[in-house]
């Protein structure tokens, strides 16, 4: 078993632990999951934590999908969570690569609950269920949203210039023609037919990029934590907006999802309800353009997890699994382009 003794010299300094804390029995074990991130929990003993009472280590490992910046993943949690956006409170990062948990790390609090899995037909029904009854989760969704979509574009200079709506298509351009194993005149296509459709500018704001509610803790039917802030920026929210209402996350994947946005609640009342919180209107439009590119996003996410494979960078096999997602998604392509 790896040895705490660095995470714990990491609380202690922050003063989230004292030095008598040392001598608990402290346990830290890898948790299943973590595409990008692998995730780490230090708790007392083997059983289930107690609130405040167990952390949580997210580690960069050295092949995974999308490479991305650790340290403005930890800002970003420091930023959010002052804001009053429920994500789970982080105290310090350690940059050294070479770490006995095999990467740079950075250490937050243990949030109790669980990520549904929308592609699972039990988390699928159970999110259903909530909306039959009262549609909580729907409604913490939105809001949240709306929270984060509400920080102060000022308090987020560290994450660098806005990105404009051409500059996002780019991004996603550039990792595809970096990652890509052969050309795929679908994806070629779907970032032309972005690139004619510029919208009408708005303010920028925080996007998290991959706002889901597979990205969420929900415990006792209400999100707790809004997680994996990995691929946030500061460009249009609206991108969001298309992104959470791609029927891929609502479960759609080797065989028909929910007709609920995210398996959680009705989409035009989504929409109606984020245009109440942030006084402003949806463009459906809009909304359409930022769902192709979030579906193209996804797309290159999935190829560079390939590419690592193929490279023999990484030996995990599910990276290689990703080629069975794309082909939904580029079905989603064709129709949201109306072709």
């Amino acid at each position: 078993m790896t040895s705490p003794d660095s995470v714990l010299d990491v609380l202690v300094e922050a003063g989230r632990l004292g030095d008598a804390d040392r001598s608990k029995n402290w346990a830290l074990r890898q948790l299943a999951g973590g595409w990008s991130r692998h995730t780490w929990l230090l708790s007392e003993g083997e059983g289930e934590p107690a609130q405040g009472e167990a952390f949580v280590v997210r580690v960069k490992p050295p092949a995974s999908l999308l490479d991305s910046d650790l340290d403005l993943e930890y800002r970003l949690y420091k930023t959010v969570a002052a804001a009053g956006v429920t994500v789970p409170t982080p105290y310090g990062i350690e940059h050294a690569t070479d770490t006995p948990l095999g990467g740079s790390w950075f250490v937050m609090d243990w949030v109790p609950g669980a990520a549904p899995v929308t592609w699972l037909r039990r988390d699928r029904e159970a999110l259903e269920a909530d909306w039959a009854g009262g549609g909580r989760l729907g409604r913490d969704l939105v809001e949240t949203l709306a929270a984060i979509h509400a920080i102060p574009a000022s308090e987020l200079g560290f994450l660098g210039p806005p990105r404009s709506y051409a500059d996002a298509i780019d991004v996603w351009a550039r990792t595809y023609e970096q990652d890509r194993l052969v050309r795929d005149p679908v994806v070629e296509d779907a970032f032309a037919w972005l690139r004619e459709r510029e919208p009408d500018p708005v303010p920028p704001a925080l996007v998290h990029g991959d706002y889901r509610i597979g990205n969420t803790m929900i415990h006792d039917g209400r999100i707790a934590a809004v997680v994996d802030w990995e691929l946030a920026y500061l460009g249009d929210p609206r991108y969001d907006l298309g992104y959470a209402a791609l029927d891929y996350l609502g479960g759609k994947f080797i065989e028909p999802g929910s007709a609920l946005l995210e398996a959680v609640c009705d989409r035009d009342w989504f929409f109606r309800a984020y245009e109440q919180l942030r006084a402003t209107t949806v463009d459906p439009e809009v909304v359409r353009s930022y769902s192709v590119l979030g579906a193209l996003a996804l797309i290159c996410i999935l190829l560079t997890g390939i590419r690592t494979y193929a490279d023999g960078r990484t030996a995990d096999v599910r990276m290689a699994w990703n080629r069975y997602a794309v082909p939904g998604l580029r079905q989603d392509i064709v129709r949201l382009m109306g072709w």
